[in-house]
């Protein structure tokens, strides 16, 4: 049974209130204690209410279930910093149809009501682990739920690079850079890149190059337990980025090694009891149509 709960609005502040304040009177009703995430919610007036707001680190040692209110940039942004805490996550789901935020507001209290009966699924998904190191110095260290992406910065140039996958030499490559996807990732960047699409309970990574300059790169997936290691080539005089879920990014040159692993510990999303994760594909990808 789930007491306290943490409620975090859209990580770029830009919100309307009516769907937590809604959040809050029902968890009050129930009897809960409500936590509001101050970086998220800072504006939100928690007087009315007589509830907390504290800072996302102090809220996250306080409760055992966060609720998210956004799009799936938010569910990524609470979703690094949850993972660690092991907290079960449920995503309310604003404008668009998300892969993460599954629920949508009109059925919010629905779900939250069988969530709070002990009637949900709970699935356990990958996250990954990047450290940035320079001369043996670890200079950067991050976690991503969709993707650590190689990308070249303003530059037309390509970028060099080699990849090794367990301390094995992979390939060397010249591109415009590379995706290191989850399975929950694969739907994202990595789709429009020409990536597989892949079941999100399975334990991989995929490696989806991004404009090729060989055409015989390909999408290749690897086991979960991978340790994939990223170096530039020496000749290389200009800059790249490595960047987690499109939002946390690193600038990186030549002599830098990128290290990518999966993280030790899983994201816990809960979904309603008869959530299918190939329905929400149909209907975002129009695969329900006949033809």
């Amino acid at each position: 049974m789930f007491n306290k709960i943490g409620i975090f609005g859209k990580y770029n502040g830009i919100q309307s209130w009516e769907l937590i304040d809604k959040l809050i009177l029902y968890f009050q009703e129930k009897e809960k204690r409500v936590i509001l995430d101050a970086h998220s919610c800072k504006d939100f007036p928690v007087e009315r209410y007589g509830i907390e707001k504290l800072q996302r680190e102090d809220m996250l040692k306080e409760i055992d279930f966060a609720v998210v209110v956004g799009g799936d940039g938010t569910f990524l942004d609470v979703a690094r910093t949850i993972v660690d805490f092991e907290v079960p996550i449920l995503g309310i789901n604003l404008g668009r149809l998300g892969f993460l935020t599954d629920v949508s507001p009109d059925w919010m209290i629905y779900t939250l009501n069988e969530v709070l009966a002990d009637d949900y699924k709970c699935e356990e998904r990958i996250m990954l682990h990047v450290q940035i190191h320079l001369d043996g110095k670890l200079l950067f260290e991050e976690v991503a739920f969709n993707d650590v992406v190689l990308h070249k910065n303003d530059s037309p140039r390509m970028v060099e690079f080699e990849t090794f996958i367990d301390d094995r030499f992979f390939s060397s490559q010249r591109s415009d850079g590379l995706i290191i996807s989850t399975p929950t990732g694969s739907t994202a960047y990595s789709l429009s890149a020409g990536g597989p699409i892949v079941d999100p309970g399975l334990d991989v990574m995929t490696l989806v190059s991004i404009n090729p300059h060989t055409m015989s790169h390909r999408p290749v997936v690897v086991g979960g337990n991978s340790r994939i290691r990223i170096k530039p080539h020496d000749n290389c005089n200009g800059t790249a980025s490595i960047i987690c879920d499109g939002q946390v990014s690193f600038l990186i040159g030549a002599k830098h090694e990128t290290i990518v692993t999966r993280h030790p510990k899983f994201i816990k999303m809960v979904h309603p009891k008869d959530h299918d994760h190939y329905e929400l594909l149909r209907a975002k990808l129009n695969w329900g149509q006949k033809l």
